[in-house]
């Protein structure tokens, strides 16, 4: 063998193996260059850039071992998955020889939570970009802080009709179906079609910055106005504002107007929609979590699939603590739009109807107000469900305070109640252990780890050792009874007499 392709791997496996503390966190930007200005000024040693590449690629193979046999680990994982998430939906999808297709997983603790959420689900794809690439679907919705919840995740081969269907059949079986739920999502025809086959009575709806985009790619004309234009007839309020703004944008380009009137106003118009969408007219949320998962995606399936349950865990408890610490009656994005609602309302005036009917006067407008429906001529309240300025002010000239006004999922006992359902196992049981270049998981509370050694052997492995010297806690509580001293000695405890003479 040439000595030269010799020594060229002994350099890439010596320097990659200084290097792998490097990577352990994902998001971890650390580059070839940087390799060969810290081995220069650390070590004295002079890499090139290929060899800082090599050293690079040695210490992700050994860091996250070869991608193929992530996939064999999958078993196990969502075996081990199920028995400490009681409640969760996980499912490990092979073909008819046993190959991967697909995997999906809804944890317990947003199962939960959802309940306390609007039934909004918006759903996105995005591309891995490991070795063996794929799809990673997500669907989310929002709490009551207005922050993202994620439902569930599932990796598949590629955004197809199969794919989306069975990642469907699968979110229903964790879900079910509520009373007003909504898909959100983009003009992905797959997507469409598996909600109306999975969700036949469910609508779906448009992320309107999409069809956004579509416009600007096929119509070429007026764009500055038609942006502003667009988004304003998309949150319209009312049946007039639509229509008066619909009229404009036909003015400036009517091939616009024909274009949003084939999608169907009902998927991207507020106003329009038959099931209420409030304040999720876009896939912002999916997006979101694309992006805090974008370096993750380069993981091998089972580092990615650990990496988002971690990131659930994470954030379930962050969300847990801060809504502990919110003390306003409302969770802080809705409490921000009613503190601004209040500040219109100061220039507002009101005349008495009726007990619970109002005019109220805003500048040359009036607005009627009829507080026991909860509706508004301005049409903000019912499409908001959170009181307008003109809702604000006639409680303000009533004495009456706000909080028999405004949909429930907004409120800070909503947000407690999403998060209240901690897995103990997952915060106090769960531990990452790094054996060298090689990760396992240990599950105290049902004596497993990821080697395999533990539940077989019966008895605290190396890895078990380590996590329960981490949390300062002892054996004893962790093996078989048959392996005690005490056991020894009952064994024997009954001596034999002997035989007489």
């Amino acid at each position: 063998m040439d000595e030269t392709f010799i020594q060229r791997k002994r350099t890439a496996y010596v320097v990659g193996s200084m290097v792998i503390p490097k990577y352990y966190d994902p998001k971890t930007v650390y580059t070839p260059k940087d390799i060969q200005t810290d081995m220069l000024f650390e070590h004295g040693v002079n890499l090139s850039y290929m060899q800082a590449w090599r050293a690079k690629e040695k210490a992700l193979q050994f860091l996250r071992g070869n991608p193929a046999d992530s996939y064999s680990k999958l078993s196990k994982y969502f075996y081990i998955l199920n028995e400490t998430y009681p409640g969760s939906v996980v499912k490990l999808e092979k073909t008819a020889d046993e190959c991967f297709l697909y995997a999906f997983v809804a944890l317990c603790t947003s199962i939960s939570g959802w309940q306390h959420c609007r039934p909004v689900v918006v759903v996105d794809g995005t591309f891995l970009k490991s070795v063996y690439r794929g799809i990673m679907l997500t669907a989310s919705t929002m709490d009551a802080a207005g922050t993202i919840l994620p439902l569930a995740y599932a990796v598949v081969d590629s955004e197809n009709d199969a794919s989306w269907k069975w990642f469907f059949e699968q979110f229903k079986q964790a879900y079910g179906e509520r009373p007003s739920m909504c898909v959100v999502s983009d003009r992905n025809e797959s997507i469409l079609k598996a909600t109306s086959i999975v969700y036949p009575g469910i609508p779906h709806y448009s992320c309107m910055w999409h069809i956004w985009t579509n416009i600007r790619s096929k119509f070429k004309k007026g764009h500055l106005q038609l942006h502003e234009l667009y988004f304003a007839t998309a949150r319209s309020y009312t049946l007039d504002e639509f229509n008066e703004r619909m009229s404009k944008i036909e003015e400036v380009d009517p091939r616009v107007k024909s274009y949003l009137y084939d999608i169907g106003y009902h998927r991207w118009s507020r106003v329009h929609a038959t099931v209420n969408r409030t304040w999720t007219m876009t896939s912002n949320i999916a997006e979101s979590l694309n992006a805090v998962t974008k370096d993750a995606r380069e993981l091998p399936i089972f580092d990615l699939l650990e990496y988002m349950r971690t990131l659930l865990e994470r954030w379930t408890n962050e969300k847990l603590l801060k809504a502990k610490g919110t003390f306003t009656f409302l969770g802080a994005k809705f409490n921000k739009e009613l503190d601004d609602n209040r500040t219109l309302s100061q220039k507002l005036r009101v005349r008495a109807s009726t007990d619970h009917i109002h005019t109220v006067l805003d500048g040359v407008e009036r607005y009627i107000v009829c507080l026991e429906n909860k509706k508004y001529s301005c049409g903000q309240f019912q499409l908001e469900e959170l009181p307008c300025a003109h809702a604000l002010e006639t409680l303000r000239h009533r004495n009456e305070t706000y909080e028999n006004y405004f949909s429930p999922y907004y409120t800070r006992e909503s947000l407690l109640r999403t998060y209240e359902m901690l897995v103990r196992a997952s915060t106090d049981h769960i531990h990452t252990v790094l054996d060298g270049v090689k990760r396992y998981i240990v599950y105290l509370e049902n004596k497993k780890c990821s080697c395999g050694q533990f539940q077989l052997e019966e008895l605290p492995c190396a890895h078990a050792l380590a996590a329960l010297r981490h949390r300062n806690e002892t054996y004893e509580n962790y093996f078989s009874p048959y392996y005690t001293r005490e056991s020894l000695l009952r064994t024997y405890e009954m001596l034999v007499n002997p035989l007489p003479d």
